[in-house]
Parts: structure tokens; C-alpha cells; sequence
């Protein structure tokens, strides 16, 4: 995993075996975490301009960095997620955004297909 690329502050979105983190970071302390890794399936690290993705399979692993230079797309599509705390169901309060661009292009029947996309901070 190669962490010098990621943005140097943002939002971690990280899912393991046997739990799920959504937090801020900065890089440093990433770089120092030793725990990073250990049970990690999928990693995002964004801000609101680009977004690092590893992800791990079956046959290896997926690392990228997204952002809108990155992915060819005719055009964009986003759409504001509400983030829960730990055990609630409803929003409140406290509860954050979190914006989907989602990048599309048209075939040649101008059926629309959704390429890529990446996580977004909401400020």
C-alpha cells in the first residue's frame, strides 16, 4: 500500500473483518499507524477533490487515485449522503455529509453507464 500519494488531510473510510472507521486523518498520522492494515479490506482516504481506494481480493489487491483529471467521463453526477454516528438510525444533529460523484459516460445507443466515482468531503 502506497500512502504517499493520499491527500494530506481528508476523511478515512475503512472496512475490516470486524469493524468499519469513518473518521478525519492526516497523512502523518496514517503513515504512523502500525494497526492500519491488519483485517483492512477496503480503504478510502478522501478530501473534496481526489480520493485514494485500496482495495483487497481474492486474487490480490486494487489500489487507485481518483479524481476528476483521472477518469474519462462525459459528465457528473453527485449526490449528498447523510453519515450516521456509531448506532444511531436517524440523522441528527451531528450527522455529516458525504458527496458520491459519480463520473458517466453514453454508449452508442446513449445508454448512460456509470464509470467510476469517488467519495467527496462536504465542507
Amino acid at each position: 500500500m502506497d500512502l504517499t500519494s493520499i491527500p494530506e488531510r481528508g476523511t478515512l473510510y475503512a472496512l475490516y473483518r470486524d469493524k468499519v472507521k469513518y473518521e478525519k486523518y492526516s497523512r502523518k498520522e496514517l503513515l504512523e499507524d502500525k494497526q492500519l492494515t491488519e483485517k483492512l479490506l477496503e480503504l478510502h482516504l478522501f478530501n473534496d477533490t481526489r480520493e485514494y481506494r485500496y482495495i483487497k481480493t481474492r486474487s490480490g489487491e486494487i489500489e487507485t487515485l481518483i479524481s476528476d483529471e483521472t477518469v474519462e467521463h462525459e459528465d457528473i453526477y453527485t449526490e449528498k449522503i447523510v453519515t450516521l454516528g456509531n448506532k444511531k438510525e436517524k440523522p441528527d444533529k451531528d450527522s455529516g455529509l458525504v458527496e458520491v460523484v459519480n463520473y458517466i459516460t453514453y454508449d452508442e445507443n446513449d445508454l448512460m453507464r456509470i464509470e467510476n466515482y469517488r467519495l467527496k468531503e462536504v465542507k
